[in-house]
């Protein structure tokens, strides 16, 4: 049991860094997107006289999430590393803006 704490630094300085920037990103996406859907259909309702008109084809709104908000998420997960994973081990301050949590607290 020992010998598996040698990976413990490259798992918390290069995994748990990539692990938190992508999770910022994805909030702030995830917020922005439903801020846009939302805003689409109360502008529509407005415009509609709130007659319970939907402005989108029902099976759009189910796939939503599924298709069109899924894929971006993911593609950015899966292609974001944006430092290599020598120099995150090599430069720990790099791990700084997660500590203090200046990426969660995006002030406008």
């Amino acid at each position: 049991s020992i010998a598996q704490f040698k990976y413990l630094e490259r798992l918390l300085l290069v995994h748990g860094r990539w692990s938190y920037y992508r999770m910022c990103k994805f909030l702030r996406y995830f917020f922005y997107k439903n801020f846009a859907f939302t805003l689409c259909h109360f502008w529509y309702a407005f415009f509609c006289g709130f007659s319970a008109q939907t402005v989108l084809d029902p099976g759009f709104i189910a796939v939503y999430n599924l298709f069109y908000t899924s894929q971006p998420v993911l593609a950015l997960a899966y292609f974001d590393q944006d430092v290599n994973p020598t120099l995150s081990i090599q430069y720990s301050k790099l791990y700084y803006p997660g500590l203090v949590c200046n990426l969660f607290n995006f002030k406008l």
